[in-house]
């Protein structure tokens, strides 16, 4: 038996955590059941306001923990666990959201689909609604490049219909998803100026343009709670939702379809804003989208 037959791939675990420490704890907690037997946990927290750091390090002194300094978003908070993770040698990165709840093999599943597809460059879980387990929440997306809308695949169905279903698409939502991390020397970290929201979009985006798959593979499950933490600043996910689809589409899109995306984006604006109250916030996140302008830079 050689060396290389020996090798267990490392795998290290990153969950983010703002102001959340709750949920933080129970993804922890699942995660260390996990039944694959070689990971470890990074918990970033993202400059939290509340006692969250003194929760996870009293709860968890045996994984690493990293306090960013400030709040930097998805991207930017990921990518801190990623970038040590990456230094440490590890030989699989997953992102994992702090508000979901995994099942023990999930790991295994995703890890020996990657091991057996090479030219496969991220892959996710079936994703479940967290009040109705059985119930799929996403097996990723497709992107509508003349409209900017997403397409969630298999959003409603029920899990059953879905057995060693494997679903190349667009992008694999940033709740659960693995990759080898030697796919970063190639396409680099999560972008961090969208802050929230498509970030891992773009980020699909590039692997696949790199001529890597992005899949979902469907045996392996996890379930989400949903988005907590973006719910604590008024607006905040509505304004990164609408003013970030501009800010994808003007780099990701071909010229015929940002001119059919900006005049559907235009009119969409105009007509939020002539039959709802404060609806002409709609034409700011647009504008704010083709400047990249932040309107919570200073807020957050």
């Amino acid at each position: 038996m050689d060396n290389q037959s020996l090798h267990v791939p490392s795998v290290y675990i990153i969950i983010l955590n703002y102001n959340n420490p709750e949920d933080t704890i129970a993804c922890v907690e699942e995660a260390e059941k996990i039944s694959y037997g070689n990971f470890k946990i990074v918990i970033v927290d993202n400059k939290s306001t509340d006692n969250s750091e003194a929760l996870l390090k009293e709860k968890f002194p045996h994984h690493t923990f990293f306090q960013t300094g400030a709040n930097l978003g998805y991207a930017g908070g990921n990518n801190i666990g990623m970038k040590y993770a990456k230094d440490q040698g590890a030989d699989y990165i997953c992102v994992l959201n702090n508000d979901v709840i995994t099942n023990p093999d999930f790991l295994q599943k995703l890890l020996d689909y990657l091991e057996a597809n090479p030219k496969v460059g991220v892959v996710g879980p079936r994703v479940c609604e967290y009040d109705e387990p059985h119930i799929v929440q996403s097996t990723g997306a497709m992107i509508d490049f003349h409209t900017g809308r997403v397409n969630i695949i298999n959003n409603g169905v029920h899990e059953d219909q879905l057995k060693g279903e494997i679903i190349p698409c667009d992008y694999v939502g940033g709740a659960c998803l693995l990759f080898n991390s030697n796919i970063l020397e190639k396409v680099g970290y999560f972008p961090e100026d969208y802050f929230l929201f498509y970030e891992e979009t773009e980020w699909c985006l590039e692997i696949k343009k790199k001529g890597f798959g992005v899949i979902c593979y469907c045996d392996a499950k996890v379930v989400h709670k949903g988005s907590a933490s973006i719910n604590q600043i008024s607006g905040l996910s509505e304004y990164f939702m609408y003013r970030n689809v501009v800010i994808f589409m003007k780099r990701n899109a071909k010229l015929n379809q940002r001119l059919v995306f900006y005049s559907y984006s235009m009119l969409y604006a105009i007509y939020r804003g002539l039959i709802k109250k404060e609806g002409l916030k709609f034409i700011n996140y647009f504008y704010h989208g083709l400047t990249e302008k932040n309107k919570y830079d200073k807020k957050l």
